[in-house]
């Protein structure tokens, strides 16, 4: 299959996964296709940690709707302490409270698939867990390692390694950055998990039950060679495959390829293994039609909306009631709903303990969300997504929750955001993190031209037109208005009011004066240096006095952050000013109605 298939595939307008709760965790299930040939397997699968977590997010997902297709259903988490979960509490107890948690998912599979035998998917240190597990899961037929952990100790120093060169690239200065072991990208590594993963040691577990084995190899990686013939030397019923297209998976998410060969490698396997041929499930049960979980301050709910229940969110609400106010935070193009390091979470929660509540959730094709059919498959700076938005919106209403509301973007999703509130006059307020732009020329994220015509010289480019991986339509209109770009720059200053720069410029000024006529409250954060000040500066002046003009506009300066405002403190700066944005807006009703009433 190609990347084209792939794609073609994940084009057939799924609905979101349904959320069910097992205990204090919540979990996302995906049921056989009514359609498909009834299999006595289901897969649970077992995420890795940090950016790979980040990257893997949206295979799983396309993985579980490919293994619905042949029948098999399966059952996605998060560990305590990572992404969406709640329960900070059993990351204390290190990988046991780990471990605790994948064996109360495989029960909770079991009894909503109604299979009797499961199939463990992980990659990474999930890949590690799920070796680990396999003594203690009698209901266990197979296990798939994708790119195991072998040795905690080395995959510590790799991950430190690999922080060091994200912290270099992002900028961020040495004394900001976190070198707490497992921590990458702003995220943190729950201590006691850290301190049992450097003990890990997957060539000293005894394999006694034989199972059977799938393996994806990292290419040229020499101990992941050996590993393999340790399983083959043991006995199992091993296949062997090398993962390719490893690196373009996992090492930035902005611009990941599918390993396509994989995906069809695995469901080659486990249509092979025994079970999978015994159509003799048992009865399911039905998930809970409410999966919520919640803390002393804290309620969250996983949710599925819009046409088809096709978009996933978490609604996170106050449990000891509410301001009034709701703010719904976007993700961008490539990080789901967590947010880069967290960041979304961390808004949602802390919105909540001042009594805001709020929805985060996954952009059609991004996460957790299937993609809507005919849409582009790089949805960055796609205005295709404001229709998803106002989704979330009328969702929100639809709970009575949207009497004063917030808009929340960074990067991409900032111009989302920025975009979404001059489209619909039910958002109150808004606020935005290092906008690139807040109109958009270009199709998708643009290259410069001397790259669109080093990689029309490239074989792999060639490649993809070939197979329909590049799109050709925004290609040639990126080319052209960088074509146009250049051009009118040789102009003289005569014809400057010509430039489409200046035209462009004239437009926002329009923009932005529609919000202050409606009085709707914008906050603008940059980080200091940002590329996004380059666009900013040419609208509204190299200090934006040009903000002077709109009276409801904020601009805020963080110094000591990179674009995704990965250190901590910048986080926390965000967080105190969305709060602040949030209560003054509860305020503002308030004295409202009060002067009503009076």
């Amino acid at each position: 299959m190609t990347q084209t298939d792939v794609n073609s595939q994940e084009e057939k307008g799924r609905s979101a996964s349904q959320p069910t709760v097992f205990g204090w965790h919540t979990g996302l299930f995906t049921a056989a296709d009514d359609d498909a040939p009834k299999s006595d397997l289901a897969v649970l699968f077992l995420s890795p940690w940090g950016l790979e977590e980040m990257c893997t997010r949206r295979f799983y997902r396309i993985l579980a709707e490919r293994f619905a297709e042949i029948g098999v259903a399966s059952l996605r988490f998060d560990y305590p302490g990572t992404v969406n979960s709640l329960d900070d509490t059993s990351a204390e107890r290190g990988l046991s409270g780990w471990s605790e948690v994948i064996g109360k998912a495989a029960e909770e599979l079991k009894t909503l698939s109604g299979t009797r035998k499961l199939v463990f998917i992980g990659q990474g240190i999930g890949a590690s867990l799920t070796l680990m597990q396999a003594r203690s899961a009698p209901s266990l037929a197979a296990i798939a390692l994708l790119a195991p952990v072998l040795k905690g100790r080395a995959y510590l120093r790799e991950l430190s390694l690999f922080s060091r060169l994200i912290d270099d690239g992002l900028g961020i200065k040495p004394e900001l950055r976190d070198s707490a072991p497992g921590s990458i990208a702003g995220l943190r590594m729950p201590r006691a998990v850290a301190d049992d993963i450097k003990e890990v040691d997957l060539n000293s577990i005894e394999t006694t039950a034989a199972p059977h084995v799938f393996l994806a190899e990292r290419p040229g990686f020499e101990a992941d060679t050996t590993f393999r013939d340790r399983l083959a030397s043991a006995g199992c019923q091993l296949r062997a495959i090398p993962f390719s297209g490893y690196d373009a998976l996992v090492s930035n998410p902005l611009d990941q390829e599918l390993p396509e060969a994989l995906v069809d490698e695995l469901i080659g396997w486990l249509k092979s293994l025994p079970q999978y041929q015994d159509h003799r499930p048992l009865p399911a049960k039905k998930p809970s039609p409410v999966a919520s979980v919640r803390s002393e301050k804290i309620r969250e709910t996983s949710v599925r909306f819009g046409q088809d229940e096709r978009l996933y969110g978490v609604l996170c609400e106050p449990a000891d009631g509410s301001i009034g106010v709701t703010a719904v935070i976007l993700t961008t193009a490539y990080d789901h709903a967590a947010g880069w390091a967290r960041s979304s979470v961390a808004i949602a929660r802390e919105l909540a303990k001042v009594g805001v509540s709020s929805l985060r959730f996954d952009s059609a094709g991004v996460g957790d969300s299937p993609p809507v059919e005919a849409r582009r498959k790089q949805v960055l700076y796609d205005e295709a997504q404001i229709a998803d938005v106002g989704t979330a919106r009328d969702y929100v209403d639809s709970l009575g929750l949207g009497d004063r509301t917030l808009l929340i973007g960074r990067c991409s999703g900032a111009y989302v955001a920025f975009r979404s509130v001059l489209a619909d006059r039910r958002w109150d307020s808004c606020v935005i993190v290092n906008p690139v732009a807040f109109r958009w020329r270009f199709k998708g994220l643009p290259r410069t031209l001397k790259a669109y015509m080093r990689n029309a010289l490239d074989l792999e480019t060639v490649r993809r037109l070939w197979t329909g991986d590049v799109d050709l339509g925004a290609v040639t209109k990126n080319i052209s208005m960088r074509l146009v770009d250049r051009m009118a720059n040789r102009l003289s200053f005569v014809f400057a009011p010509a430039k489409p720069i200046t035209q462009l410029t004239k437009q926002v000024h329009r923009d932005f004066q529609a919000l202050a006529s409606r009085g709707t409250p914008l906050s603008i954060i940059y980080t200091e240096g940002d590329e996004g000040q380059e666009m900013f500066r040419i609208n509204f002046g190299d200090a934006g006095e040009k903000l002077s003009a709109y009276p409801n506009v904020q601009l805020h300066l963080f110094p000591d952050a990179d674009h995704n405002l990965t250190p901590l403190p910048a986080r926390e700066k965000m967080i105190a000013l969305v709060k602040q944005q949030a209560l003054s807006l509860g305020n503002r009703s308030e004295r409202h109605i009060a002067s009503a009433v009076a």
